[in-house]
């Protein structure tokens, strides 16, 4: 991970979203590090930022050709694994500077906000309101939003978040298995 170009690839995709107006937080491990560490977690592999699913579809091409605008590398994500497609876009993945950000999207789903997860057939979601209700949390010297009980969001998407991991403790994913639905 290399913080200058993590820094520089969350500033350009947020330049982007400001510019369309649309509303996006800090996400999964650049959240825990933003409250935690107050930097990216050394062992960070990608930005994560998101949005609610209805702000995402009608601004999702804009947003693509505006990113691809700026120079960077994009390509949109429907997640559809082995079912067919629902024309849902569901993330981006968006690479430059030698960064790469996951541009993820909330679906609600029976009182949960839920995202297909890269595994199989299965749903990572957390409870909807942690996503309604943003507030603001400074990084790098910038505003971003960030859930509103961010400790909440920690809690049921990592359990004790407040402890790094070490690296040999670490599996293919830190989402709680509990917090998926299928």
């Amino acid at each position: 991970m290399n913080e200058i170009n993590f820094k520089k690839l969350l500033f350009t995709i947020a330049d982007v979203l400001e510019d369309i107006g649309v509303e996006f937080f800090l996400d999964s491990g650049t959240l825990l590090g933003a409250i935690r560490e107050k930097k990216f977690i050394e062992s960070d592999r990608v930005v994560n930022l998101a949005m609610l699913q209805e702000n995402l579809i009608p601004v999702a091409k804009d947003i693509e050709n505006q990113l691809v605008k700026k120079g960077l590398g994009v390509t949109v994500i429907d997640h559809r694994h082995k079912r067919p497609w629902d024309n849902s876009v569901y993330s981006f993945k968006i690479c430059s500077y030698g960064a790469r950000c996951e541009l993820s999207s909330y679906r609600r789903i029976k009182g949960k906000r839920a995202i297909p997860s890269h595994l199989n057939d299965y749903w990572a979601t957390v409870t909807a309101r942690l996503f309604e209700e943003l507030d603001e949390i400074e990084f790098y010297g910038r505003t971003f939003k960030k859930p509103k009980d961010a400790d909440g969001y920690l809690t049921e998407w990592y359990g004790n978040w407040r402890t790094p991991m070490k690296l040999s403790d670490c599996t293919s994913s830190r989402v709680r298995p509990e917090s998926w639905i299928l």
